[in-house]
């Protein structure tokens, strides 16, 4: 009603006022009756342009909170102001619009601020209260296990995307950067900490009860999305690096667990000071686990706040893939400190110019930190396959897209703006040199310190630094939404369609969209990598040169693998002449990389799958690796990923016993070197491999191996002998397929008795692996009604309910389905609901299932969750189409 139509689509606040500075007073945050009391003082000026903005009030988000009392002062002998005297009005109406997240304060007599003269200042004061929710956004509330054995509750703050609005009034988009000085009244044994130091404490006596009042010193200018508070009983462990303290916060009894992560951040924090060439701006970087939290983690400015599995290591029980996990995400958020905090995307638009920069940059640090991890191998077997993976979706989205609702923006924390954003980053890194690249970035910091950015203003500063037509290059990447895949063809041309999931001419977008592509190439026998030429580049199409190197090679008689270290976002199809060649060239001694190997695996995969070459073609390909003395991890990582994947499509086929022997044939040699227990001097990667290859093997049916496992998880259970954490998901997993009802038993108490982050996601996600049909009710009830599991894990058994059989996704979507009400009522609108409707349907396997499921949502539409959903539906179509595709030639080949 008091926003134009195209603002409300928008879903972004009309130019009222600019705010300046917030001064924050939390007079009470009870942790009993889990409510807060808020006093804000905001100064904020007309616009230099003017506002439009003619209603006698003022527009702020808010949500959840009850103003109780506010007034509008405008400020004397301003520059803007002839007036001597101040002016004040006191608000008359509170107008909520929840579903704009919104309250217009009506001011009494007040004519508007349209009338005023730009520049003139105006201070608003509020007094206001909140509820401190379960729900892991605002200012919520989180509980634990005290080492008394008596429940604990903390109070903590996830504002990020918009839900600082949640916690106290607020322009709370990001561009409405503001200084803010937090104060806060809580009793005198908790602690409080924000994103800056103390600047006084005072502690006094509120009846019987001693209280301190902390005032922290002022932030620098940020977006309110950074602003953080935790409150409660903590132990830490501290470190210094130049004039900056480190330090990792834990519940009590948990700190010595964080010393990993936090040598990690001081380590990271000094390189990357170096490698930005622009010092840190705080004087302290705190790192803090949370017992309930949603994301991963958060990069409030000074106080990055994390899910506890992201901090915590115990030595015997981390597996080497949660450490180095660690190790990202510390680097992730301290990367966010320079982009993201420092300089700001205008808005949720650009929201990839947070995520995809410091997904980038966390490896760019974790490879500084940790040089014999081989960092960027795991980058392509992980982050930018898992981008390939969502946007070779027809329901996938552009990197920068346009979002309205609050709902719209948190749908695009996801794998493209994440793992597509980082992959085309390092694209364009390649193509120019990292120390030119890194040049442009320090350009970029350098000029919008403090401020906000666009995409056009980061392609810029790469062309000020490299001298070349940056965005005339990547502005293809970041508004199409896919990528292109390089298709030889057997007479000698190149095509690049869109690459689609589901495959050639199922999508109009195929050939509607061009992107320009640098393509080296590494050719049997050179010593250099060859190229790059760039196809359908600005200054020149280069795929004839590159068509007449390849009728070169190929009158030779010489291989070659197209997209070397896969630094270009395609795919690639090679002719089967072609591929004849390659396959010998991928034995673990040959002259390919293990990054290229494994882009071989994914590229033949992912053609099989989609049904631009035969999968028969892909399954050829491997036969033989179960015959290398030698194994790279990351290289059978991604074979094991893909061939789990079939085994998931074929698990119900009459072939499939014929299909599991077929696995059996592969990795029977890699099990019998690397056998269940470590070696004497191996590296940290072969316990990880070990663990992948027991899990094949469990998948090609072999007995010795389910019951081997069962014996150690019984040791583990009833003697307490330690199971490696690169093993324990799998020896549970195995051990519950060989016996079910006690293992199912065991795994519950294991749970609710451990306090080991990763322990106990293990144990909720083997529950999900059950196969008797009631138990799958169990289980979810468990999971999700029970009240013993924390509402940020209940996806995990939930995801392998779904995955692990056909009659566990019937179970899963058949429960939403029948129980929805409930379902909504508990999660609709939450940071879980978009999980919770995905895999309700994800694990369905036919045509027909994915209309009922579409039909269902039609009349009852899922709000937040609408992409999810869709995702979620064009998996179950296109695994459907796939294998009435591929049955009869499967079948034939076994």
């Amino acid at each position: 009603l008091f926003m134009t139509m195209t603002e409300q689509q928008k879903g972004r606040l009309p130019v009222i006022v600019v705010p300046h500075h917030y001064d924050l007073k939390y007079t009470k945050i009870d942790l009993v009756r889990h409510v807060f009391d808020g006093v804000l003082r905001m100064n904020v000026t007309v616009p230099e342009q003017g506002t439009n903005w003619s209603r006698p009030s003022l527009l702020l988000h808010s949500l959840e909170l009850q103003i109780l009392s506010c007034s509008l002062t405008k400020s004397a002998n301003t520059a803007a102001a002839s007036q001597t005297e101040e002016e004040s009005w006191s608000a008359i109406e509170y107008r909520y619009n929840i579903p704009q997240q919104t309250v217009e304060i009506i001011f009494d007599d007040f004519t508007g601020f349209a009338s005023a003269v730009p520049g003139t200042a105006y201070t608003v004061q509020m007094q206001f209260q909140g509820i401190l929710n379960d729900q892991m956004r605002g200012l919520y509330r989180s509980t634990y296990t005290g080492l008394d054995g008596q429940p604990h509750t903390m109070a903590t703050t996830q504002f990020e995307a918009t839900d600082a609005r949640r916690a106290f009034p607020c322009m709370d988009e990001p561009a409405c950067k503001a200084t803010f000085q937090l104060t806060i009244t809580i009793p005198s044994n908790l602690q409080g900490i924000s994103n800056t130091p103390f600047e006084s404490v005072h502690t006094k006596f509120d009846g019987n009860t001693a209280v301190k009042t902390i005032t922290y010193q002022k932030t620098p200018k940020m977006s309110t999305y950074l602003l953080a508070l935790v409150v409660g009983e903590f132990d830490a462990i501290s470190t210094t690096c130049g004039s900056i303290q480190t330090t990792v916060y834990t519940v009590p009894g948990k700190a010595q667990q964080g010393e990993f992560c936090l040598e990690t951040a001081s380590r990271c924090l000094d390189l990357y000071q170096t490698l930005f060439s622009y010092p840190y701006p705080l004087v302290k970087s705190d790192l803090l686990a949370i017992p309930d939290f949603a994301a991963g983690a958060m990069e409030n400015w000074g106080c990055v706040t994390y899910r506890e599995a992201k901090i915590l290591v115990k030595e015997g029980s981390t597996s080497e893939t949660t450490r180095r996990g660690i190790a990202r995400t510390v680097c992730h958020e301290l990367a966010h400190q320079w982009f993201g905090n420092l300089v700001t995307m205008e808005f949720w638009t650009q929201l990839w110019l947070n995520e995809g920069f410091a997904r980038f940059m966390e490896f760019v640090g974790v490879h500084a930190l940790f040089p014999d991890w081989d960092a960027w191998t795991e980058f392509v077997q992980s982050v930018y396959g898992l981008a390939q993976s969502l946007d070779s979706m027809k329901s996938s989205h552009p990197v920068e897209v346009e979002v309205h609702h609050p709902d719209e923006i948190n749908d695009i924390f996801d794998a493209i703006s994440y793992a597509k954003g980082a992959s085309i980053i390092r694209m364009i890194s390649s193509l120019l040199g990292f120390d030119t690249f890194m040049k442009g970035m320090q350009i970029y910091l350098e000029r919008h310190a403090y401020g906000n950015a666009t995409t056009e203003m980061l392609w810029r500063a790469l062309e000020e630094a490299s001298g070349k037509p940056v965005a005339l290059l990547m502005n293809p990447w970041t508004v199409q939404t896919g990528f292109p895949l390089l298709q030889l063809k057997g007479d000698g041309s190149l095509e690049t369609p869109r690459f689609l999931a589901s495959g050639p001419g199922s999508d109009p977008s195929e050939f509607t969209c061009s992107w320009p592509v640098p393509v080296t190439v590494i050719v049997d026998g050179e010593s250099e990598v060859q190229g790059p030429w760039i196809i359908k580049g600005p200054e020149g199409d280069e795929t004839p040169i590159l068509l007449e190197h390849i009728s070169k090679w190929s009158k030779a008689g010489k291989w070659f693998k197209l997209n070397a270290d896969q630094t270009a976002f395609v795919r690639v199809a090679y002719t089967p002449e072609q591929w004849q060649l390659l396959a010998p060239a991928m034995a673990p001694n040959g002259q390919l990389s293990a990054i290229d190997r494994l882009g071989l695996i994914s590229d033949s995969f992912a053609a099989g799958r989609g049904g631009y070459s035969s999968i028969v073609d892909s399954l050829r390909l491997v036969e033989t690796f179960g015959e290398h003395e030698t194994a790279d991890y990351a290289v059978w990582q991604e074979l094991s990923e893909n061939l789990a994947d079939l085994a998931t499509v074929y698990r119900s086929e009459p072939f499939f016993p014929k299909f599991q022997a077929y696995l059996g044939k592969i990795y029977s040699k890699q099990m019998q070197v690397l056998g269940w227990d470590a070696k004497e001097g191996e590296s940290q990667r072969t316990g990880t491999l070990r663990a992948a290859v027991i899990n094949m093997m469990g998948k090609s049916g072999d007995e010795t191996v389910r019951e081997e496992a069962y014996r150690r998880f019984c040791a583990f259970d009833q003697d307490g002998i330690n199971i490696p954490g690169d093993l324990q998901r799998i020896v549970f997993r195995l051990a519950l397929q060989h016996d079910e009802e006690n293992v199912l038993i065991a795994l519950t108490r294991i749970y609710e008795k451990s306090t080991f982050p990763e322990e106990q996601r293990n144990c909720l996600s083997v529950m999900g692996s059950v196969k008797d049909t009631k138990r799958h009710t169990d289980v979810m009830e468990y999971a999700l009604f029970s009240g013993k599991v924390r509402l940020q894990d209940a996806a995990f058994p939930l995801n392998t309910l779904s995955s692990s059989s056909d009659e566990g996704g019937r179970a899963c979507w058949n429960a939403f389905k029948n129980d929805y009400d409930r379902f909504s009522f508990k999660f609709a609108g939450g940071p879980m609901w978009g999980a919770c409707v995905g895999l309700s349907c994800r694990g369905l396997r036919t045509l027909a299932e994915a209309d009922e499921v579409e039909s269902f949502f039609q009349a009852k539409p899922p709000g937040s969750a609408k992409r999810r959903l869709i995702q979620g539906l064009e998996a179950v179509r296109t695994r459907a189409t796939r294998l009435d595709r591929d049955r009869e030639q499967v079948a034939a080949f076994l």
